[in-house]
């Protein structure tokens, strides 16, 4: 992707912000031409990644249909699928912020998109998405590109500041979404919300949750999550399974 915009770079007072919180936002760092490509590239995820079934491994369904049909809460994995997502995992807008916090260059360990679908976009628990890769470094950055704008209305992400201090927080039965009673609390979180354009880095220790979209409006936001360089590239075991299964899958319709 060009890079028509300056790389973003962490000012020593939001490498402050994010050590004692956990999280940060950066102002919009792609062009409005840039964000429209990669919104296409977004409608041509849905078209592509097949038929909208619960059984589909590359979807996640929200609960509610429009017009009695389901509709798509997320997509992952998403860069084996559209060339412009797979062209934007190592742009340096994306990468230089994690590379800066974690002090060297960074591989990509995670890829998906979210839909926040307008009326139905659901909300999501509280949790720490580390919870979910327990058993892969916790060296881990997720960097959230918008491609609409995100607030309050339309379910933002929030973070519980500091959280990410805490290591895991117990949670019922170790699910990774059912945190524990009295900790999973609306009002300790904090929304992030952001324009289109805008980055969201954020420690895979930081606690985080949304509310529901009830807006006519979708909020789209693509994350990628990068661990160090010095752990070397583990996409190719962690996901190309998962990329594999979803493959075969459609195949096999």
């Amino acid at each position: 992707m060009n890079n028509s915009t300056s790389i973003p770079s962490l000012s020593s007072e939001q490498v402050t912000f994010y050590d004692e919180n956990g999280f940060v936002i950066l102002e919009p760092a792609f062009t409005e031409s840039e964000l429209d490509a990669l919104r296409r590239a977004a409608d041509e995820l849905l078209a592509q990644s097949g038929p909208v079934l619960p059984d589909n491994p590359r979807l996640q369904i929200e609960s509610e249909q429009i017009n009695a049909q389901p509709v798509v809460r997320k997509i992952e994995p998403i860069i084996d699928v559209v060339p412009a997502l797979r062209d934007l995992v190592y742009d340096r807008r994306m990468t230089g912020p994690v590379a800066q916090i974690f002090g060297e260059d960074v591989f990509l360990f995670e890829d998906k998109l979210n839909y926040k679908p307008p009326l139905i976009g659901s909300h999501y628990p509280l949790h720490q998405d580390y919870a979910y890769w327990q058993e892969h470094t916790d060296r881990l950055v997720t960097v959230t590109l918008l491609l609409d704008d995100a607030t309050a209305e339309n379910g933002c992400l929030r973070f519980v500041p500091g959280s990410h201090k805490q290591g895991l927080m117990p949670r019922d039965n170790d699910h990774p979404r059912h945190i524990q009673e009295g900790i999973d609390d609306p009002s300790i979180s904090v929304d992030a919300p952001g324009l289109a354009g805008s980055l969201i880095i954020f420690s895979c220790y930081t606690a985080h949750h949304s509310f529901p979209n009830r807006t006519n409006t979708g909020r789209r936001a693509i994350l990628y999550t990068y661990n160090p360089a010095v752990g070397g590239d583990t996409y190719p075991i962690y996901m190309n399974q998962n990329t594999q299964r979803c493959l075969d899958w459609l195949s096999a319709q």
